[in-house]
This record gives C-alpha cells, sequence and structure tokens, in this order.
C-alpha cells in the first residue's frame, strides 16, 4: 500500500496538536482549581488585611466610661471625649471631641473621625438626630445607672467592637470585684451631694453612686426626689429637707482641695449640726470616679464606698 508522505506528517502533526491542546486545556483547569484553592501567601495577606480592616467598627465615645471600657476589651476607639482636668495617657494619641451642655458635641470633629458607631450620654440626646443624620452613624446611649448597667453596656461595646469574648472576660472580672465587696445591711442613712455646701445637688438612690451604696450595705435618701430634667441623677434639695433626714454619712463631690470643702462645711452651722458632719463621717469622693467617668473603674469605686460606710458603721457610737 502506498502512502502519501505529506498526508502522513500532516496526520501525525494534528495527532500532536490534539493531544497538546487536550493536555494544555487540562492543565490550565487544573492550575485554576489550585489558584482558587490554594492561593500564594501574600495574595491570602492582603486580602485577609481588607477584609479585618472592612469589619472593625470606627466608634467614637463621647463618653469617659465607653472610651475607656473600649480599649479595656482591646478596641481602640477612633475618638475620645475632650474631658476638663483629665490627664489620661491611656487615651494618648486619640483624637479629642469637644462637649459642651449647651451645643453638644463638636459636629466638625464628629464627621472628621468618619465613625460607624457613636456612644454617647443621654445628656446630649437632643443633638445627635442631626448628628446622625449628617454622619450616617447609628447613636447608642450608654448612661451608666447601675452597677449592672456596666455589665450590659460592655457586653453592647463588645457586640459593635467585634471583641465579644474579651468583654465577656472583663464582665466576669467584675462579677468577682463586687461579690468580694458586698456586705450585710449596715443600717445607715447616706446622703450623697455634689456641689458646695451652698449650692449642691443630691444624688438620687437610682444613681450609679446609689447602687454602690446600697450594694455596700447602706441607704441612699432622702426618698420622693425629683430628677433635674438635664442632668439625669441629680435632684435639687433644700437644706430643710436635709436637716429632716439628718444622715449618719455624707459623701461629698466638690469641685476644689478636700480641706477647703471640709472647712466650709464644718463652719457653717446648719450643715454643722448634721450626725454626720458633727460625728466627723463625712467623706469626699473623686468626680473622676463618680460624676466624669463613672463606671469606668467599678472595683475601686466600690472598694471605696465600701470602705467609708463601714467605717461610719465602725465609729457610730463614739
Amino acid at each position: 500500500m502506498n502512502i502519501n508522505p505529506f498526508k502522513f506528517t500532516f496526520g501525525i502533526l494534528i495527532s500532536v496538536l490534539v493531544v497538546f491542546s487536550a493536555f494544555a486545556l487540562l492543565t490550565n483547569n487544573q492550575f485554576s482549581n489550585l489558584m482558587v484553592l490554594s492561593p500564594s501567601s501574600a495574595f491570602a495577606d492582603d486580602n485577609d488585611s481588607a477584609l479585618n480592616q472592612k469589619s472593625t467598627s470606627r466608634i467614637v465615645a463621647l463618653t469617659g466610661f465607653s472610651a475607656d471600657q473600649l480599649l479595656n476589651i482591646g478596641a481602640t476607639p477612633v475618638a475620645v471625649p475632650g474631658l476638663r482636668n483629665l490627664n489620661d495617657s491611656d487615651w494618648d494619641g486619640i483624637p479629642k471631641i469637644q462637649l459642651d451642655h449647651s451645643s453638644g458635641p463638636n459636629i466638625e470633629q464628629i464627621i472628621a473621625s468618619d465613625p460607624d458607631y457613636i456612644i454617647s450620654s443621654s445628656i446630649y440626646s437632643q443633638f445627635m438626630p442631626y448628628v446622625e443624620s449628617v454622619t450616617d452613624a447609628e447613636v447608642i446611649y450608654m448612661d451608666v445607672d447601675s452597677i449592672s448597667s456596666i455589665k450590659d453596656h460592655i457586653q453592647t461595646l463588645g457586640v459593635i467592637a467585634k471583641r465579644e469574648k474579651e468583654a465577656t472576660d472583663l464582665v466576669d472580672s467584675l462579677s468577682q470585684a463586687i461579690s468580694a465587696n458586698q456586705t450585710h445591711d449596715l443600717d445607715l442613712k447616706v446622703l450623697a451631694i455634689f456641689g458646695t455646701p451652698h449650692s449642691f445637688f443630691a444624688f438620687m438612690p437610682s444613681t450609679y453612686l446609689g447602687d454602690l451604696v446600697e450594694s455596700s450595705g447602706g441607704t441612699m435618701g432622702p426618698e420622693g426626689l425629683s430628677s433635674h430634667k438635664v442632668y439625669k441623677g441629680l435632684a435639687p434639695l433644700s437644706m430643710e429637707s436635709v436637716i429632716e433626714y439628718d444622715p449618719d454619712v455624707l459623701l461629698v463631690l466638690f469641685h476644689g482641695p478636700e480641706s477647703t470643702s471640709k472647712q466650709m462645711f464644718e463652719s457653717d452651722p446648719l450643715w454643722k449640726s448634721l450626725k454626720a458632719v458633727n460625728k466627723d463621717r463625712m467623706f469626699f469622693l473623686s468626680e473622676d470616679l463618680y460624676a466624669m467617668r463613672p463606671g469606668s473603674n467599678l472595683s475601686d469605686a466600690l472598694a471605696e464606698i465600701s470602705s467609708c460606710l463601714n467605717s461610719a458603721s465602725a465609729h457610730r457610737n463614739d
């Protein structure tokens, strides 16, 4: 049989091309699958980094409590409140938002922070709808008015900051501190005031400080107080009501040196007539723990109030 050399060569060439094409197609498909299943480590790192950046919430903390607790669970807020007379190294390098009770938080500074969430006290609730509309951020109100509210707020911060485990661990440690400081009923009437002997507000029982007093065995009074419209948890109180209540313990938050405040109370005949002042059962508390950043340091606050009430109880009959 005669075979045409040209046809024979051409047939071999075609066969080789078919086999090569099939091999190339198969190899390409396998390589494509390999790229999908096992991307290079550099690509994976870049992709993971981008996803993590996208998933990190930008949180503006307008309360000292929320700023501190975010840092405690390993989440750095993009801005913190500009609190007066505060020198906290933990906040170094974090932009500050200036706050004003009459005009609210500085809106330009908030916009510059580009937040996803804004944590605010209800004191600024009248300004927040506008802030929310211009920033497209979600506003979450956090008022520390009890020990249990601290736990709830920390859990909420854990969710929005994606630090839920860290938040749970922090709450567990606080629960242990609370259990260690709880005591029996000391049968002590307690009055806590904010201000001076001549211009003051009383802390109500339904406040964070009131809960600390109750947990430490005291009773905050007097009853029947009405909260200030703006300053939640503080109530106007007349001197006549103070004298009628005649507390066993007086807790004072005062702007200024303790020695100055003590002299003012002891030199006033009306205050001097009270058991708490006359028997030296008057204690001066830090603004930072109970007014500027209530709830930021629960362990120290609870230990201090417990110490004050236990001391007063021990010297009740002096």
